[in-house]
């Protein structure tokens, strides 16, 4: 489950809507839909889709639970998202006069989180909570989604272009668009960081996702013109949404990587986002200040954001109990509890874009991982029904493959490994194990035991995950090692070249545009994203004729034929996506939960005493 409450954005990248924002157990005001890559979050739940409940539900039934799913796939299948790219258009903004000011403003917001970020480089890391920190200070969305209709319209840019041919597209910046310092915010701050971006050297973890560029120019202060050579369907919105411009005329005499050499990079003064760092020590607080020269309808209502590092997610929910704090993690043990509170409302949904909880399996020589006997008997050896209604309390159902039933490119005819201890210790002796009763044992009569990771060491579900593991393991003979680690060592050592784990506990967010998986399964991104070192070049070729052509059923088979390939080679053991849930003071108005959840018009928020 999700847990981390700081402020996050409601993003988009590949035709896409980034939906771990508004963290499911409790989330903070995120700023507006800004450009954000699927992420490695801190907990283990997703977000993001429309209805806000207030009161207790009754316990959903399986045919009803089935039946969110099925209405949310079907709101992607008619929206925008699901259809092929509209050629030789110009889509021009509705809302051309931003400078009429928020009518609500003053107030702080109280926020706790049991991790911290890693840095404020938009172009370093790729982990949930410094995207959220960043998503406060930086704006980069020259598109968004409209909250209704999922349509892609003009955000920072007033107007675009795609030419007939498909290949050339034009973006209009807003003539208004200023930093935090008031300087002008151009076309060339855009360029800029592009060029940085597609610099090997500098180590971009999405990289590969701007490779189908052929040209990004600043034609003048206000205009940006991309080129590809060659039909790529996720085009319009990747290129709208990964390059995050930085202000030139402060970061180009500055090192790129080094925050000894750029203070920037841990404590940005010059912001284009809804908010300026005003003070942060790291996994002690964050402090968060209203921009008076946002470019949105000024600043956001909410003046100022603390967000407080606390040990763990119990005592982050005591004080969202207490009214210290406007939002807190809930696990879902809690949940219940909680929607019986006086001072806080719960808004619950299913998400358009789930975050899926798997254990990552580590395929390299020399690890008893490699072997895919071995990691199918760990897949039956695991109860995963079971694991997630013990683990999620009815909040969560199962996945078996990269994509959930909430994607219109899910394919439900793949292998799901139910659970079978009798086929889970054949699968082993077909790796050359042997079952005596009470130890695994390997060829030389070694018992095998398993190092099992998962962070941050504050996440109550993650815990949980791994101790069940440890016990459906142990029913087998086979001795797991937990070993549960802070956040900032826990991305560290998964995505260590020379690793020396054999499972990992994650939760990828996921996103309405099925590309955005394809970053994770390249060879070329071992370690920094293919943690797992799954190298299978049939996966990397269906994801690239998905992506070349504009044919939405052409791309679903593509995309049908990875989940099985994924499925029946089991790099990952996947468990479930999590309904999501935020908790929320009572004194948190203007909360308007659409089908893309809560956190779309965080800036509109207000407080009410």
């Amino acid at each position: 489950m999700k847990t981390n409450a700081y402020p996050r954005p409601l993003s988009f990248l590949l035709l896409l809507v980034t939906m771990a924002l508004v963290a499911s157990c409790g989330a903070s005001p995120t700023a507006e839909p800004a450009p954000q890559a699927v992420e490695v979050e801190e907990e283990a739940q997703p977000v993001e889709e429309a209805e806000a409940q207030t009161e207790a539900p009754a316990k959903e039934t399986e045919a009803e639970q089935a039946q969110d799913g099925e209405a949310i796939a079907k709101t992607v299948q008619e929206s925008g998202l699901a259809r092929e790219l509209n050629l030789g258009i110009t889509v021009e903004t509705d809302e051309p006069d931003v400078s009429s000011p928020r009518s609500n403003q003053g107030g702080e917001y109280r926020d706790v989180a049991t991790s911290d970020a890693v840095s404020f480089h938009p172009y370093q890391v790729s982990d949930g909570a410094s995207f959220g920190y960043q998503g406060q200070v930086f704006s980069g969305s020259l598109l968004r989604l409209d909250e209704n209709t999922l349509e892609y319209i003009p955000h920072m840019a007033e107007s675009y272009n795609i030419a007939d041919d498909g290949l050339t597209f034009t973006f209009h910046l807003r003539q208004d668009l200023q930093w935090s310092d008031g300087q002008p915010l151009t076309a060339y701050d855009f360029k800029w960081a592009y060029d940085q971006a597609i610099k090997p050297e500098n180590a971009y973890p999405y990289l590969s996702q701007l490779e189908f560029i052929s040209t990004y120019e600043a034609l003048d202060d206000y205009t940006i013109q991309v080129t590809i050579e060659e039909v790529y369907a996720p085009a319009l919105g990747q290129m709208a949404g990964l390059v995050t411009p930085l202000p030139k005329h402060i970061w180009e005499d500055l090192d790129w990587s080094d925050p000894e050499k750029n203070p920037e990079i841990l404590k940005p003064t010059v912001v284009s986002g809804p908010y300026i760092l005003a003070d942060w020590k790291r996994d002690q607080f964050a402090i968060f200040e209203a921009n008076e020269n946002y470019w949105y309808h000024g600043a956001p209502n909410i003046e100022r954001q603390v967000i407080e590092i606390v040990p763990d997610s119990d005592i982050a929910y005591q004080k969202l109990k207490a009214g210290e704090t406007d939002t807190a993690p809930v696990t879902p043990e809690n949940l219940e509890e909680a929607r019986q509170l006086d001072n806080v409302n719960i808004f619950e949904w299913w998400s358009i874009g789930a975050s899926t909880s798997f254990i990552g399996l580590n395929v390299r020589q020399g690890f008893p991982t490699h072997d895919i006997n071995v990691r199918h008997g760990l897949n039956y050896a695991i109860d995963k029904e079971e694991l997630t209604d013990e683990v999620m309390l009815g909040q969560a159902k199962r996945v078996c493959s990269i994509y959930p039933e909430t994607s219109w490119a899910y394919n439900p005819d793949v292998p799901c490994y139910d659970y079978n201890l009798d086929q889970a210790i054949e699968a082993f002796e077909a790796a050359g194990y042997t079952y005596d009763g009470e130890q695994m044992l390997d060829e030389n009569g070694e018992a095998l035991t398993l190092r099992l990771l998962y962070g941050p060491n504050t996440n109550k579900v993650r815990e949980l995950i791994a101790v069940t593991v440890q016990d459906y393991l142990s029913d087998i003979g086979i001795t797991v090692d937990v070993q549960a680690m802070e956040w900032s060592s826990f991305l560290e050592a998964f995505r260590s070249p020379e690793p020396e784990w054999d499972m990992v506990i994650l939760s990828i967010s996921s996103t309405t545009e099925p590309h955005t998986k394809f970053p994770w399964w390249l060879e070329e991104n071992i370690p920094e994203m293919n943690f797992s070192a799954y190298i299978n070049k049939d996966i990397e070729r269906l994801f690239e004729e998905a992506g070349a052509t504009y044919d939405i059923e052409v791309r679903k088979e593509k995309y049908g034929e990875i989940q099985r390939i994924i499925a029946e080679d089991s790099p990952h053991i996947y468990l479930y996506y999590g309904k999501s849930w935020s908790a929320q003071s009572e004194r948190i108005k203007g909360i308007e939960p659409t089908v893309l959840g809560i956190g779309w018009n965080s800036l509109d928020w207000y407080i009410e005493e």
